[in-house]
């Protein structure tokens, strides 16, 4: 069984390669695992809001490629703020130690793609020449103002290389993605608003109720206290899956209950469940519900499932709702090291699954009691 911090622990050992750059950094994942043909750069440039999660502006995005030489695969997309010239060489050297140090970046090739228009050539060549330095062949770099459809597009390298971003609507990817469910935001601050907290009345009336529904609860020494939390919390997931909606009191027991982070870190596991989507949407119901004293935890636990599936942009505005409130959050700040180290949500299985096997001992052991 777990120990209270053996989560942490865990992410501390994955985390420890995170580049110290502080950069607003997000859809580290791609979140495709089918076969789509794309041949033209325009093409690629109308996938990328799919790939992040949303329309990026003013953002240097890079998208990694495997096996150029024979059938190319999307590796990780990566989005971070642009650079000011000034910066170019430390952006260059950030991206080489930080994000592409951990994705094997020795035996990919990089496309870079850049949203910002022809000032930042320099950024561009300095990057390319720091990757360079370091093996990486750069496949590609274009720039277009924004991506949408009818944006002229042109490369870096090549006059006569030049078009029109088709409809990203109309991508191939996009429409696989929205077949699986996935949502593309406009922008990320339309992805903030998903995660944003309801109204001040709401907040303040979850306030009231969960102070009084802590004083009457348990000591927390209370030995059979987790066993029933998780019991409480996985009969609410379940509920959900079978179309029931949770009542008020049931929503407030749960985010009770899950404020307890020994609690918390065995439910890390209904990440890699068959229950995963029910319990993503619980998540983010009470991420918008949560008074700021309870929200870090349920926070953590989108962030830690919204990573695993690739949905990068979402992890990264989950965190943020932590880093506001609790910037010393153990968890988040651990989770927040992983995504700006680039590594890949495969890294992270063992942690849900120890998590899931956790859950499952507490819930046989209790039924057999």
């Amino acid at each position: 069984m777990s120990t209270p911090d053996s989560v942490v622990h865990r992410f501390g050992r994955i985390a420890s390669a995170a580049a110290g750059f502080v950069a607003n950094l997000c859809g580290m994942t791609t979140r495709l695992n089918t076969d789509i043909s794309i041949s033209e750069p325009g093409d690629v440039l109308a996938a990328v809001p799919h790939l992040l999660g949303f329309h990026p502006d003013d953002s240097f995005v890079l998208v990694s490629l495997h096996d150029l030489a024979g059938t190319p695969r999307f590796g990780a997309t990566m989005r971070v703020d642009l650079p000011c010239p000034m910066q170019a060489c430390g952006f260059g050297e950030f991206l080489l130690q930080g994000p592409l140090s951990t994705q094997g970046a020795e035996a990919e090739r990089i496309r870079l793609l850049e949203e910002a228009g022809p000032p930042m050539l320099s950024v561009v060549e300095v990057v390319k020449e720091t990757l360079r330095r370091s093996g990486i062949v750069t496949a590609h770099a274009v720039w277009a103002p924004q991506i949408r459809e009818g944006a002229p597009w042109r490369c870096y390298d090549d006059v006569d290389c030049e078009g029109t971003i088709p409809d990203p609507k109309e991508s191939p990817i996009g429409a696989v993605m929205a077949a699986n469910g996935a949502v593309t935001f406009g922008s990320k601050d339309e992805l903030r608003e998903l995660v944003a907290p309801e109204s001040p009345e709401v907040i303040a009336r979850w306030s009231a109720r969960l102070d009084a529904l802590t004083e009457d609860a348990l000591d927390e020494t209370d030995p059979d206290r987790v066993g029933r939390d998780v019991r409480k919390v996985h009969a609410a997931i379940r509920r959900i899956a079978a179309g029931t909606a949770l009542t008020e009191d049931d929503l407030q027991g749960v985010l009770l209950a899950v404020s307890d982070t020994r609690v918390r870190d065995i439910l890390l596991g209904t990440a890699l469940s068959e229950h995963a989507h029910p319990a993503e949407e619980l998540w983010l119901s009470l991420v918008r519900k949560a008074p700021d004293a309870e929200l870090p935890e349920v926070a953590a636990l989108l962030a830690f499932s919204a990573y695993l599936r690739g949905e990068g942009g979402l992890a990264s505005v989950a965190l943020e709702r932590i880093e506001k409130v609790q910037p010393d959050h153990r968890l988040g700040a651990l989770l927040r090291q992983t995504m700006e180290a680039g590594i890949p949500p495969a890294e992270l299985d063992a942690i849900a699954r120890i998590s899931a096997e956790d859950a499952q001992l507490l819930l046989e052991s209790e039924e057999a009691c």
